[in-house]
């Protein structure tokens, strides 16, 4: 019989599971609170939040939100870490924290990235790539750059058109 508080729990997971970009399951027995909550602060600072679940909850949820590719994430005493806006922010919170935190007892499990189930090694990769955010603001500083060079032709061309007209005008006059 389950509890309101289980259900109220079951609630909630459906709820931030459904709005999902990345689910990362990681270990974290034997991480001090104080610790915990530094990964905690560095996921929030990325977009992200960390849950520890019971994982008979987590499956319940996986499969009332209509993604049960989560329940997969359910192995051991389990934190799943969510990322809401883009997959890379929260990765490479969680992989800067670890590099950080040499010492540190979590451990990357597998995650859902997109839908589909990935290992941890995805996850260290996907923390190398650039963010959504880097990634336009690199697009938007090409784009400047290439309308900037482009405006700088445009006026060199017609620099270019005078300088031909002012000529052929002062040779008309010299032959005329």
């Amino acid at each position: 019989m389950p509890t309101p508080r289980k259900e109220a729990q079951v609630a909630e997971l459906v709820e931030v599971l459904g709005r999902a970009e990345i689910a990362i399951s990681a270990r974290y027995q034997g991480v001090s609170m104080a610790k915990q909550n530094e990964l905690r602060r560095k996921l929030r600072d990325a977009g992200a939040e960390m849950h520890v679940v019971k994982n008979t909850l987590l499956r319940i949820a996986a499969e009332q939100s209509g993604r049960p590719q989560f329940a997969d994430l359910a192995e051991g005493p389990t934190a799943v870490i969510v990322g809401f806006d883009e997959p890379v922010g929260p990765s490479k919170a969680l992989v800067a924290y670890l590099r950080e935190n040499a010492d540190s007892k979590v451990k990357i499990g597998k995650a859902v990235v997109d839908g589909v189930l990935v290992d941890e090694a995805y996850i260290r990769d996907l923390a190398t790539l650039p963010t959504k955010e880097e990634l336009v603001a690199k697009l938007a500083g090409n784009l400047v750059g290439k309308i900037a060079e482009f405006s700088g032709l445009l006026v060199a061309t017609q620099r270019k058109f005078v300088g031909l007209v002012e000529a052929r005008a002062k040779q008309l006059e010299e032959a005329g």
